[in-house]
């Protein structure tokens, strides 16, 4: 239960989605508010991921996320909504084929993952009920899998999102023993530039215009994070917004850490929860 003695919420750890598209099941923490949806009607779904050394549940047992939730939804500033954490590992949230690898993380999450929980849960099965988030590593790969799949979600939230620009040929973080503690082999070990570069933000959003119904995107990032992040970020807003991307771009003082992220959270769920719908059309 959440701690909130006006709140009946739930919270559950150490759920499981089957995934055969992994061969093993994707584990999850969820949220469930303290409502029965009206007639009709079903509970839109956010899918929360986490950073780099994370897990399923970050965002409830470090985010303090169904304390926030239970007095944004009580105070009427968002309507009730689920919340999904899963935990990836430390994939990056893309499909690795190398043997040992941590497998198609992101056909998992967008296929098997949300037909379990749209089967589970009393949820908006459809785009225009369903959004994803995350922060760090997870702010990276809301966006990433928001611009890949854009059928699937309707807005994306990333905060303090780990972007990158494209490797160059010879780029030194190609052998830079940081880069590749950073990335555990999701992009080969050593690093595929090539692969790199494909599954890069700027490399998708160079190739891919907005649809005419494009996600929105909040992106939002503390000034004293790392100044490589700051930069990457606002270029990557740039970039989008050229291709036609609805960007929101908030800072703030903050750092990379779990005290930013828990008030970076609240003014992003306020700008997404109108946009969520509660029927599928």
């Amino acid at each position: 239960m959440a701690d909130n003695a006006e709140a009946a919420s739930r919270v559950e750890f150490h759920q499981s989605a089957p995934s055969p598209v992994l061969g093993r099941p994707i584990p999850y923490a969820l949220y469930t508010p303290d409502a029965t949806p009206a007639a009709g009607e079903r509970w839109p779904v956010v899918y929360l991921l986490h950073g780099l050394t994370g897990r399923d549940g970050d965002w409830f047992s470090w985010g303090n996320l169904a304390t926030i939730l239970d007095r944004m939804i009580a105070s009427g500033a968002i309507q009730p909504l689920v919340v999904v954490a899963p935990g990836a590992g430390d994939s990056w949230y893309v499909d690795n084929p190398d043997e040992g690898s941590l497998g198609p993380m992101e056909t998992a999450l967008t296929s098997d993952l949300i037909a379990a929980i749209d089967a589970r849960v009393p949820t908006a099965a459809c785009r225009e009920g369903r959004a994803i988030g995350g922060l760090s590593m997870g702010g990276y790969g809301a966006l990433f899998l928001s611009l890949r799949h854009p059928d699937r979600f309707k807005a994306a939230i990333s905060l303090s999102g780990a972007i990158a620009e494209p490797m160059r040929p010879g780029d030194p973080r190609l052998h830079a023993s940081f880069v590749r503690d950073l990335y555990k082999g999701a992009y080969g070990e050593p690093i595929n530039r090539d692969r790199f570069n494909s599954l890069n933000l700027f490399t998708i959003v160079a190739a891919t215009p907005a649809p005419s119904d494009p996600p929105g995107l909040w992106m939002a990032i503390g000034g004293q994070d790392y100044p490589e992040l700051i930069r990457a970020g606002a270029h990557l807003a740039e970039v989008l917004q050229a291709q036609g991307y609805p960007v929101e771009q908030h800072g703030g003082a903050g750092r990379h850490f779990w005290d930013y992220w828990q008030r970076a959270i609240e003014p992003a769920l306020i700008w997404l929860s109108p946009q969520l719908k509660t029927r599928c059309d």
